[in-house]
């Protein structure tokens, strides 16, 4: 029960502080936050995925993500893992999978509005996006330092 309730309270956190930033920050034209690092910029909302891949594919990536949310329940159903780490890494990606979601089911576009000013090439993205980044990054951690699968017994 403790491992779910913190993975729900992570998803909810991640969901309301993604849509809240989204809604307030995404019509902004330009605010330097940080001069030559960081600026908040929206250019348009992106239909595809980082780098605009996928362009204009907003249905494939919609169930995409969905397949991406299911395949996470399954895998957490067979390898049965707990701890916060591993909790906060799930509610992080989930978090992030389903603002993205969102976005992509009710304006059929991401809201994108963070820039990186020292890497003009690095796309546009949001917080969902560095939600997802940093679970992921969470999780491999998780699995190579934390994580105890059980081993099948050789019955020879």
């Amino acid at each position: 029960m403790k491992k779910w309730l913190t993975i729900i309270s992570t998803i909810i956190i991640v969901l309301v502080v993604d849509l809240l930033t989204k809604h307030f920050l995404f019509s902004i034209e330009y605010k330097n936050l940080i001069p030559h690092v960081i600026s908040i910029q929206s250019n348009g909302g992106n239909t595809g995925a980082a780098w605009g891949m996928f362009g204009g594919k907003t249905i494939g990536l919609a169930i995409f993500s969905i397949v991406l949310i299911v395949g996470i329940f399954v895998l957490d159903f067979i390898f049965k893992q707990n701890g916060f780490l591993y909790n906060l890494s799930i509610g992080f990606i989930l978090g992030g999978a389903l603002g993205n979601l969102f976005d992509r089911l009710y304006f059929k576009y991401v809201r994108d509005f963070i820039f990186l000013d020292f890497w003009p090439s690095f796309p546009n993205f949001n917080l969902a996006d560095s939600f997802l980044c940093i679970g992921a990054v969470l999780l491999a951690i998780y699995v190579i330092f934390f994580a105890k699968f059980k081993k099948k017994e050789n019955k020879n």
